[in-house]
């Protein structure tokens, strides 16, 4: 009965330290989308490791938002599956079909360090993956490289 009290202090100290250690590489960001009254909200799984698992891209409108209420009125969302930790998420001009996209950027755990990037459009009501690209190296043109894609998928068409 004396060991019960220390042994239960002891599981949820492991508990917690699992918990801290799972969330360490932890991703959020909030990215405006003025042009179209949005903002998004990147962030990676929750508990899942660093190295692989999903990261969300939630939207909201602003249009009727008050100010520090940007988030109020959710849209539309996605998840997407991740080779790494999320590192970025921004918006670039990718060109005609993607004028004001959203850019969510991965580096890949392994010791090359290569770089993957999805690019998303959104409209009132959904939000739409236009080009993915991996395996880029760590000092490569991200929008370039999405753009490229972006003018093959149309070129097929």
């Amino acid at each position: 009965m004396k060991f019960r009290m220390p042994m239960l202090l002891l599981a949820a100290a492991f508990v917690s330290a699992h918990v801290q250690a799972a969330d360490d590489c932890s991703f959020v960001k909030k990215v405006e989308l003025p042009s179209r009254q949005q903002v998004a909200v990147v962030s990676s799984g929750a508990l899942e490791p660093c190295s692989t698992g999903s990261y969300a891209v939630r939207v909201y409108s602003t249009a009727h938002a008050a100010p520090g209420f940007d988030t109020d009125d959710y849209v539309t969302g996605a998840l997407h599956a991740r080779d790494g930790t999320v590192t970025d998420a921004y918006t670039a001009d990718l060109g005609t079909r993607a004028p004001q996209a959203l850019v969510v950027t991965t580096r890949s755990a392994g010791s090359g360090g290569y770089v993957g990037a999805q690019a998303y459009v959104t409209t009132p009501r959904a939000v739409r993956l236009v080009a993915s690209v991996d395996g880029l190296a760590p000092d490569a043109d991200i929008a370039a490289a999405l753009r490229k894609t972006i003018g093959k998928r149309s070129g097929a068409r």
